[in-house]
């Protein structure tokens, strides 16, 4: 199972927003739903082994978190009106006391923002992307459960980074250019295949 954490410094945490002038209305959860579709859908298929959660920062229902899980989610279509359609769904739903809540199959909702996802994705290897951070392609990675932390295009957070860095997280980027978050979750990805993939082929010899 591979995990990705990302997180929206603006991005609404309730269903207030208009589906016709997404960017404008949401605080760019567009950039999160994308990340969605990156992570999920392959060619005539979705990634069974994934799961997404969207850290919801901004507005006056802040903070929210989705969760999206592959293994279960059902109707999960590549165009972002449908993806913004899904949220919308899920954060009108009722949603109190600890940890995530199921609103239907696949997609939870947590009162709560990255507290919320650490305490639900528990400990592990855990990697935050970073311009700054070991090159992907040359850094040992944890193929089993790992976690990777994104930004969206305004970064984490200062309080939100020392959250990540105390799991503790290795800082790795994905190429020497500043990519948009979608745009990573797809190298992030493409990488793990590559590994898992060499893996599998090996143990079959």
């Amino acid at each position: 199972m591979r995990r990705f954490v990302v997180i929206g410094t603006r991005a609404t945490a309730s269903p207030d927003f208009l589906l016709i002038d997404l960017p404008g209305t949401s605080g760019r959860l567009d950039v999160l739903l994308r990340c969605v579709r990156a992570a999920f859908l392959v060619s005539h298929g979705l990634r069974r082994d994934t799961v997404v959660y969207l850290v919801l920062l901004g507005g006056p229902a802040a903070p929210r978190s989705l969760r999206i899980d592959g293994a279960s989610v059902r109707f999960l279509r590549p165009d972002e009106r449908s993806l913004a359609v899904l949220a919308q769904k899920a954060l009108a739903a009722p949603c109190e006391g600890d940890g995530f809540v199921t609103v239907k199959p696949g997609v939870a909702v947590a009162a709560g923002g990255l507290e919320a996802v650490l305490d639900d994705v528990g400990p592990g290897a855990s990697y935050v992307l970073d311009e700054g951070g070991a090159d992907l392609r040359e850094t040992p990675v944890e193929l089993a459960d790992p976690v990777f932390f994104i930004g969206d295009h305004l970064g984490f957070g200062e309080e939100n980074r020392r959250r990540i860095d105390a799991r503790p997280a290795v800082a790795i980027s994905v190429g020497p250019m500043s990519l948009h978050a979608d745009d990573v979750v797809t190298l992030v990805s493409n990488e793990l295949d590559r590994r898992t993939l060499g893996v599998a082929a090996r143990s079959t010899r």
